[in-house]
């Protein structure tokens, strides 16, 4: 029985070609794309979006402000007329990964340190990068800046004779140069850092919560809509399709189950968040809600224009599985998006991942910006209603479901 058992199931790949294609075909693919995806999440394709507003107008300030926007590893979104509550806003909304704001000369000692860095919760370890990215650039671009801090703490201690003074600057110049080609050094206190957000535990789990929820929703969907094919080989629908518009009823309830079905299962997610994590969706319940059905219409629709145009379970599944892990890796699901690199974080915006991700982010932040969270919903529900017409028009023209 062992034998005939899997030729069985041989002569079932076989006959199906759609189903065997896909099956040794899709997964050297998917390996291709996760090694593009995850060997450039880090290294020198890392480019991290930093948002920078000079409020000081020093010539030290506009030097950083120039080497930042000159390296390569850096994406920067500068503006002369940018103030900190500009730069504060974009890190809510997402639209830059963390925020410069450099508050004073680098080379004047004040009450606080002239460059503070504003980080997200969701995207805390953003912030410990570019920290590196800053004493990195510091040590080989502006070395004196450094030194100069580091001058004004051992006067601050105490003071220097004036032959001391002549020492030191004689040193620091010849360091400055040794700096400029291995830089490893301190920031000497010219960074400081603060959350752009509320101080909550819970802001760093909501990304997971809606970047598990979306993934999830996915794969619920899919495995309802598969019915569909199983459904039609049992001959459930015979009846059903004999009358006037049956094709459309039949779709369009499919869909509205799977939308009721992904909103209590984001709603459980997002249950485990409150409870375990301190994640207060409740505060914002109606823009999460709204979020919510939006991702759960995009999800369901989606799972179903997969399903229409496979002819078999087989066929459904493994293409299913293929895109549902692309769509989940590219759009944010799996990694944070500022870990990939420039171009698929651009692709990523085609996905329903990485404007679910982004909804939520923006329903469940206070202070976030209106037209961040109307364009997510917007951008979703057009997703949703191109998929649903598009299952509509493929069952339609083929006559069957």
């Amino acid at each position: 029985m062992i034998f005939p058992a899997a030729r069985v199931m041989l002569l079932t790949l076989l006959r199906d070609r759609g189903a065997l294609a896909m099956a040794f075909v899709l997964p050297p693919l998917i390996f291709v794309i996760f090694a593009a995806i995850f060997s450039s999440a880090g290294g020198d394709q890392l480019r991290l979006h930093v948002g920078i507003a000079d409020l000081a107008r020093t010539p030290t300030t506009a030097q950083l402000v120039q080497v930042l926007r000159s390296e390569p590893t850096l994406r920067v979104t500068y503006s002369e007329d940018a103030s900190d509550g500009t730069v504060r806003g974009l890190v809510k909304d997402g639209a830059v990964d963390l925020g410069l704001i450099l508050r004073s000369d680098l080379n004047q000692r004040g009450a606080g340190a002239p460059v503070l860095l504003v980080t997200h919760e969701a995207r805390a370890i953003a912030g410990a990068i570019m920290a590196g990215h800053l004493q990195r650039l510091l040590a080989m671009h502006m070395p004196d800046v450094a030194f100069a801090q580091v001058l004004a703490d051992l006067e601050a201690i105490g003071g220097i004779t004036s032959e001391q003074r002549i020492w030191i600057d004689e040193t620091f110049k010849e360091k400055a140069d040794e700096t400029r080609s291995d830089p490893r050094m301190r920031d000497a206190g010219l960074v400081a850092s603060e959350s752009a957000l509320p101080k909550n535990p819970g802001w760093a789990v909501s990304y997971y919560a809606g970047a598990v929820a979306v993934m999830f929703l996915l794969l619920a969907a899919v495995q309802g809509a598969v019915g569909l094919i199983e459904e039609r080989r049992l001959g459930v629908y015979d009846r059903l399709l004999a009358g006037p518009g049956a094709i459309a009823r039949i779709i369009l309830g499919k869909f509205l189950f799977l939308v009721a079905q992904g909103s209590v299962q984001a709603a459980l997610v997002f249950a485990a968040a409150y409870l375990l994590y301190g994640v207060d969706f409740i505060a914002s319940f109606g823009p999460w809600l709204t979020t919510t059905l939006a991702v759960a219409a995009a999800t369901s629709g989606l799972a179903l224009s997969l399903c229409v145009i496979c002819s078999s379970r087989q066929q459904a599944q493994v293409l299913s599985t293929f895109v549902v892990l692309i769509l989940s890796a590219a759009g944010g699901s799996m990694v944070p998006r500022f870990f990939l690199p420039p171009w698929l974080q651009e692709a990523g915006w085609w996905t329903p991942n990485a404007w679910s991700i982004q909804a939520y982010s923006s329903a469940l932040t206070p202070g976030s910006s209106f037209t961040s969270l109307w364009t997510a919903w917007a951008i979703l529900i057009a997703m949703a209603a191109g998929a649903l017409l598009f299952s509509l028009a493929i069952s339609l023209r083929r006559r069957s479901i």
